[in-house]
């Protein structure tokens, strides 16, 4: 019984996995520019901040037919 349960559970999982890669993307993530501009802006603005280097840069969330 218990095999059972999580056999169906992984099925599920599965079918659930295969069906959100295949939906169609409307949105994508591209730079925030004006919000990494801010912190570049604080750089130069105050003194006891040191030089900024994005690893991770801002993004946000834009539809795709909007994409520049």
């Amino acid at each position: 019984m218990k095999t059972k349960v999580i056999s169906v559970l992984m099925a599920v999982a599965v079918m659930t996995l295969a069906g959100c890669s295949t939906a169609p993307a409307n949105y994508t993530y591209v730079v925030d520019t004006d919000l990494a501009e801010q912190a570049n802006s604080l750089t130069r603005t105050q003194a006891h901040t040191g030089h900024v280097v994005w690893l991770n840069p801002p993004m946000k969330r834009v539809p795709v037919n909007e994409q520049k």
